[in-house]
């Protein structure tokens, strides 16, 4: 509400010291009474005094009319005490900005969208693949995360179909844990499990990502492409079970080109004869003086230069490159058993072993073969390049 000022009243704190102001005259005039009263009966044939003189009288109206003006005539800013008038307040409407995937899907023009569930990365990994690999068949996609988005919107995705053609959502879900969903898929498994959701006619697609040697292998991809389906929802193709503990990969790319025939025979497109490559950059070959030297990246695993020269500290993303100082064989010659017992050098280094450390090993190509090669294919091995990511999607840009 606004507060709008209407009348002034007189201070009161004006008025108390008014009031301290009389008292204190009277208690003075009070005390000089009484010191006058002994000497007049010491003295009793003199002439009575008046009790107050000419200058007391001239003292007391000057007084009494500092008093009056200041309650009654004097104005001061300072003084003032507002009253206030409480009146409603006008609220402008505001026009409410739509977000979320089905905003991001009209305003690109897209008709895939890929949920990922994902606890180190790889589901994520996966689905900015297939999102990308999408624009061949004329169907590329936005990657969301059901963490931030509202999954109920999934009842209005079939809304787009008139707006853009017919939609696609295709979910790859981890499991985690004993048959747990990710941290990110907790809300959407939720809803899932609340059969609160209206997906009629919502086409679909599911490839979960799990493990063999646990007991709920893909429980979550399992069980979302089920309810899917029983909240309403149209299965585009079967449900895709990777196995890490086999190979993931080779699992999602034989799942992933079985989908696409079958999204091309559902939605009747066919892919683009183009050549066409997920990874979208600008290649450009930078001539002596375009760079820094000490720029160049030539294959370290931590920070540039650090084959060259390394400082500490030393942790995951800066590893000490520490030299194989004994590398020998336990089994006996010709046993046909291996098994290495292998010593590194870390003088120097002031790394001290705890329970529970690593160490990587991080191999390196011979370069007589790499030189070899060089040779054969004519590639100038001293030449310096870059290569800048033009996807527009992507948060990497180098």
């Amino acid at each position: 509400s606004l507060l709008q000022e209407t009348t002034y009243r007189p201070n009161m704190r004006s008025k108390f010291l008014a009031g301290m102001l009389f008292c204190l005259l009277g208690s003075l005039v009070a005390a000089q009474t009484e010191e006058e009263q002994p000497e007049a009966a010491a003295d009793p044939e003199a002439e009575p005094e008046p009790m107050f003189g000419t200058l007391d009288y001239i003292l007391l109206a000057a007084i009494g009319a500092a008093a009056i003006w200041w309650l009654f005539f004097r104005d001061s800013e300072g003084d003032k005490i507002p009253e206030y008038e409480i009146k409603p307040m006008v609220v402008r409407e505001t026009s409410t900005v739509e977000k979320g995937f089905l905003a991001k899907m009209r305003k690109t023009g897209r008709r895939l969208v890929v949920f990922y569930g994902s606890q180190t990365g790889t589901a994520e990994e996966f689905a900015g693949r297939l999102a990308k690999e999408g624009a061949r068949y004329g169907l590329k996609g936005i990657v969301a995360d059901p963490e931030e988005e509202n999954m109920e919107d999934l009842q209005q995705l079939t809304e787009l179909d008139s707006e853009l053609g017919p939609c696609l959502a295709v979910f790859m879900l981890a499991t985690y844990g004993e048959g747990d969903p990710t941290d990110n898929a907790v809300e959407f498994n939720e809803k899932l499990t609340n059969d609160g959701m209206d997906l009629n006619g919502m086409k679909f697609a599911v490839f979960g990502l799990g493990n063999k040697t646990y007991e709920h292998f893909n429980k979550m991809g399992k069980f979302a492409d089920l309810k899917l389906e029983e909240l309403g929802a149209k299965r585009v193709h079967i449900l895709g079970v990777g196995d890490d503990d086999a190979n993931l990969e080779d699992d999602f790319i034989t799942w992933k080109e079985a989908f696409w025939a079958s999204v091309c025979q559902e939605f009747n497109i066919e892919a683009s004869s183009e050549e066409f490559n997920t990874r979208q950059y600008e290649h450009k070959v930078l001539e002596e003086g375009d760079f820094k030297p000490e720029k160049v990246y030539t294959g370290e695993v931590a920070r540039l230069r650090s084959y060259v020269t390394q400082r500490p500290p030393f942790d995951v993303k800066n590893p000490y490159m520490a030299p194989i100082k004994i590398n020998n064989n336990i089994h006996n010659e010709g046993s046909g058993r291996h098994c290495l017992h292998i010593e590194v050098n870390v003088e120097g280094s002031r790394i001290r072993y705890d329970a529970g450390d690593h160490v990587a090993v991080y191999p390196t190509n011979n370069l007589e073969l790499v030189d070899k090669l060089a040779s054969l294919m004519d590639i100038n091995m001293e030449q310096v390049f870059t290569m800048t990511n033009v996807d527009e999607d992507s948060s990497k840009k180098h």
